[in-house]
């Protein structure tokens, strides 16, 4: 088979370590160990810095080119020869990508059939519109919502949304239901493997410290509404620990979440233990005594489905895709999105039944849920995906 070429444009990548930037990371590399040419094209920022990594990398056989992020409106433009490659992947749903479109539907009118388009929005093209000014959210609802869905309809050959729940909120903006395909996330090989056995030493000497805990993974950002988490903890045994796992994603939202964790006087339970990778990350959700995820929004969840894989119960908001991998009751906990009240009643009811038929019913449950959802899975799904498309 003639190796095919891709050029993925993505905002951030490794070592970023987010949902999309993980997403990226474990499926192209394995197309790329499958025989396809990945570029990633990506800006040089992390999440609090600007400009500061290496112009060229090569991750996991992915070739990394990085450029100067000029801003949101006109982020950067990639070294990509357009009449050599076959795919052009786009990832989110950035108001720089415009420009991408609009290129790409001019060499579609001067019948150039290559490349073929592909958006992965997740979730960008309807986000939780809560976290913009009134005055962003109307200008991004206006692009996204006319124009935007136009240029996709007439430019992209293939979408793909990581639940169905996306897809749904696509297609009710004025997506072409055709068009867009749904292919889920996945799990890392360390979700299945023995953690107990392969975890480093130092983890889990932090881990025996700790004593009782329970976990929440994500970015440090308003949208992961760590703030619910917190008020629910001030109102649990004395005992618990609160440990948030994940890169700082706004240095003034942890700031807030500081002085509330003050005033709240829990100082001493709330641990930010920064970003934790392979199995040392499986191992810290292992033995939480459960994850608590009330995020504002998720147009999937991949670290609530890391938890399942563990057997760990799982407390999350009743928003959005969150009801497509938590069944309350089976598998799991809903509670609306701002009761720290529920959250909290949940939290010592989980505590005080994790013995009971009931939750192992549903750490059982979790775990058969996840058994098959790997990365190779998800990687093989796609592959088909960008093939039929060329």
């Amino acid at each position: 088979m003639m190796k095919r070429k891709i050029d993925v444009i993505v905002k951030y990548f490794y070592p970023v370590a987010a949902g999309i930037e993980t997403n990226i990371l474990e499926t192209y590399s394995i197309l790329a160990k499958n025989g396809w040419d990945i570029t990633i094209h990506t800006s040089k920022d992390t999440l609090i810095g600007k400009s500061i990594l290496p112009n060229r990398e090569e991750i996991k056989g992915l070739k990394i080119k990085r450029y100067p992020f000029a801003s949101e409106y006109f982020g950067f433009w990639p070294a990509i020869h357009w009449d050599k490659t076959d795919l052009i992947c786009l990832h989110n749903f950035n108001i720089f990508f415009i420009r991408f479109f609009l290129f790409l539907l001019a060499r579609k009118v001067l019948r150039n059939k290559n490349p073929k388009l592909v958006l992965t929005p997740h979730g960008g093209f309807n986000p939780d519109w809560s976290i913009f000014t009134k005055l962003t959210a109307l200008a991004k609802a206006l692009y996204h919502f006319t124009l935007g869905s136009l240029l996709i309809n007439l430019t992209v050959d293939g979408v793909r949304a990581v639940s169905v729940w996306e897809k749904k909120e696509m297609i009710k903006k004025g997506l072409l239901p055709n068009k867009v395909n749904v292919i889920s996330n996945g799990l890392e090989n360390e979700a299945f493997e023995n953690v107990d056995k392969l975890a480093s030493k130092d983890i889990k000497t932090k881990v025996k410290k700790l004593g009782r805990y329970i976990i929440q993974i994500g970015r440090i950002y308003s949208i992961k509404n760590y703030e619910t988490s917190l008020m629910a903890l001030a109102l649990t045994p004395d005992d618990l620990k609160y440990v948030i796992v994940g890169p700082v994603g706004d240095e003034k939202y942890k700031q807030e979440l500081e002085k509330l964790i003050s005033e709240l006087h829990l100082k001493d339970r709330v641990i930010f233990w920064g970003v934790v990778r392979g199995i040392d990350k499986y191992y810290l959700i292992r033995h939480a005594k459960m994850m608590v995820h009330m995020a504002l929004w998720e147009s999937f969840c991949n670290v609530v489905h890391e938890a399942m894989s563990q057997g760990v119960p799982v407390i999350a908001a009743d928003n959005t895709a969150l009801p497509l991998l938590i069944k309350d009751g089976v598998s799991g906990y809903l509670v609306e999105t701002k009761d720290y009240k529920k959250v909290a009643e949940k939290t010592y009811y989980i505590l005080d039944k994790k013995n009971s038929r009931e939750v192992k019913k549903i750490s059982r449950a979790s775990i058969r849920f996840t058994q098959s959802k790997t990365w190779e899975k998800t990687a093989e799904k796609m592959e088909k995906f960008y093939s039929s498309l060329l």
